[in-house]
């Protein structure tokens, strides 16, 4: 799906090689864009990303361990569990930045920044809607005092939703503006 969205930027063009064969080879065609951060700024960025990421996954997967009666609900479950799809389109943005400091095609900044930015926003309102329910589920309950482990999922809900809040600040101080349509420096595979 990704592919067809960013089609239009690309071109064909047939080359013919010295043996007579001919060869399709993708030129791309489309604008470039930057980002305010030098070299080692990029990879400072990738890797407070993903060690945000790394510790929402820890604590959300330890709240999913501890078997309190809040998950048996769905309005406390289903956020708990959509939870883990931003995740991984969080993990698969970061593992995309570019490692290099040039100007970026469309989909490198789409399939990387942009990614991460909107699943960081997803993980953030999904774990508040599961920390409102947890709430909502020990306001209603009448077995919470007797067992310490709504509490406890609660404390470890809004942990994650703490450290997802500072991603969700992370990735807005870092945003790709449009540069020209044609590049000095390339891509080397453009």
């Amino acid at each position: 799906m990704a592919a067809k969205k960013y089609a239009d930027d690309y071109e064909n063009v047939f080359t013919t090689d010295e043996k007579g064969r001919e060869r399709k080879k993708a030129v791309y065609r489309g604008e470039y864009y930057e980002v305010d951060l030098d070299a080692k700024q990029i990879k400072a960025f990738r890797n407070q990303s993903l060690a945000l990421a790394v510790a929402i996954l820890i604590l959300h997967m330890v709240g999913g361990f501890i078997g309190n009666l809040g998950m048996y609900e769905f309005y406390v479950s289903l956020p708990y569990v959509f939870a883990f799809l931003p995740l991984y389109f969080i993990f698969s943005g970061a593992l995309r930045i570019p490692k290099e400091k040039r100007k970026y095609h469309r989909d490198e900044i789409g399939l990387s920044y942009n990614h991460m930015k909107n699943a960081g926003t997803a993980l953030l309102i999904l774990l508040l809607i599961a920390v409102v329910g947890e709430g909502v589920f020990i306001l209603l309950s009448e077995n919470t005092l007797e067992g310490g482990t709504e509490y406890l999922f609660l404390g470890l809900e809004i942990a994650a939703a703490g450290l997802a809040f500072l991603f969700f600040r992370l990735q807005k101080r870092v945003t790709p503006v449009k540069g020209s349509s044609v590049e000095e420096n390339a891509h080397p595979l453009s």
